[in-house]
């Protein structure tokens, strides 16, 4: 990140510190005599696809693809934590606070110090909450000092513990400093920077309601698809999904491939013990031109407080010479439990290791899989 946008960065969240703290908390909710919700997603079934652009070698199957869709369901047994787009950096929010995930959701906000005071103070805000369901608006973006922003209109849809509903109209604003401008670590990832929100009645359509959810923020920049990226490497795609061991390293991947070196970097637990210092891992990769996958079939066991996924993996690479080399190897990825941790940051799930070899050009990697993380 260049000295501008740091130093713009700051001021904004020095400025945003002052806001008044936003949260949602069911204490704060109007009564209601209703005691259920729907069933299901509360957001619009209208499907807005997304081009997958990913492209394979002769001995490479294309990698799976996530639902491109405007339905964007958070339950609470699939564990979301996708900053990929806007709208799932929302939906990652809620899924963490539906699920009692609490660090995690706090780590959402770019400043929650500033902006939602203590850690502990968050938690309480959320103590009466069972769960969040979410309609989104139109998005749209908009750029500044090299940071791109997004203006998010999203109605929550909370029920209480003792089944009382409540409905706010809500508007987030979420930064994203270009990852291509980051020279050095850390990286700071898409997050929310502001947010705001006011209770309507129940009866009132959901369009109406969101009409003016964001007249505190309006926007007049470009509309953004209310959608997830697809789950591919390929560098006109933007991934940055830790839900799982495939969305982790297919993120690692996306970033190699746009040279977005720091953002790379930043999937390691430890990254200066593995892979070692920055310069050289950045510095290794200059003659890649396209790396493209082949995913394994995890392994996962629980150990010590923590989630181990064994994460099969073949690589073809390109290289600017024009020659190809074609790794089979394997990655171990760990996420220490969200629920027992307690002291920010948030410990997202990150690669700890990882080990490969050189493999024939033509050999059938599918064959080779299985073994890998063996």
């Amino acid at each position: 990140m260049n000295a501008r946008t740091l130093a713009w960065l700051l001021v904004a969240l020095a400025l945003i510190a002052c806001n008044e703290t936003f949260t949602i908390g069911m204490e704060h909710t109007p009564r209601d005599t209703a005691t259920t919700l729907p069933t299901g997603s509360a957001l619009p079934a209208t499907a807005t696809s997304l081009p997958s652009t990913t492209t394979a070698a002769a001995a490479f199957t294309p990698q799976p693809t996530m639902p491109t869709t405007a339905v964007l369901p958070i339950p609470a047994e699939n564990y979301i934590d996708d900053r990929s787009t806007p709208s799932q950096v929302i939906v990652s929010y809620y899924n963490a606070l539906n699920r009692g995930e609490y660090l995690r959701a706090y780590d959402y906000w770019i400043n929650p110090s500033g902006t939602q005071g203590s850690f502990s103070k968050f938690v309480s805000g959320y103590k009466y909450t069972s769960r969040v369901d979410l309609v989104f608006g139109s998005i749209t973006s908009g750029v500044s000092a090299g940071l791109i922003y997004y203006t998010v209109p999203v109605l929550l849809k909370a029920s209480a513990i003792n089944g009382v509903r409540a409905n706010w109209a809500a508007c987030y604003v979420i930064h994203q400093a270009r990852p291509e401008n980051f020279s050095m670590p850390p990286f700071i990832p898409m997050g929310i920077i502001w947010g705001s929100a006011q209770a309507y009645d129940l009866a009132t359509s959901d369009a109406s309601a969101l009409a003016t959810a964001c007249s505190v923020y309006p926007t007049n920049g470009p509309a953004v698809a209310v959608s997830g990226n697809p789950l591919t490497v390929d560098k006109s795609n933007f991934l940055d999904d830790r839900s799982g061991p495939v969305e982790t390293v297919s993120s690692l991947l996306n970033a190699l491939n746009r040279k977005e070196y720091v953002r790379a970097y930043s999937y390691y637990q430890n990254p200066s013990v593995y892979p070692g210092a920055y310069a050289p891992y950045a510095a290794g990769f200059a003659d890649t031109v396209t790396i493209i996958a082949v995913f394994g079939s995890a392994q996962s066991e629980v150990v010590a407080g923590g989630l181990y996924d064994k994460q099969p993996l073949a690589m073809r690479v390109q290289k600017t010479d024009s020659s190809i080399q074609t790794f089979v190897g394997c990655y171990t990825l760990r996420l220490a439990q969200p629920t027992a941790q307690q002291t920010p940051p948030f410990q997202p799930m990150s690669i700890t290791s990882g080990n490969f070899n050189v493999v024939d050009n033509n050999v059938d990697v599918n064959t080779l899989l299985p073994t890998a993380c063996r």
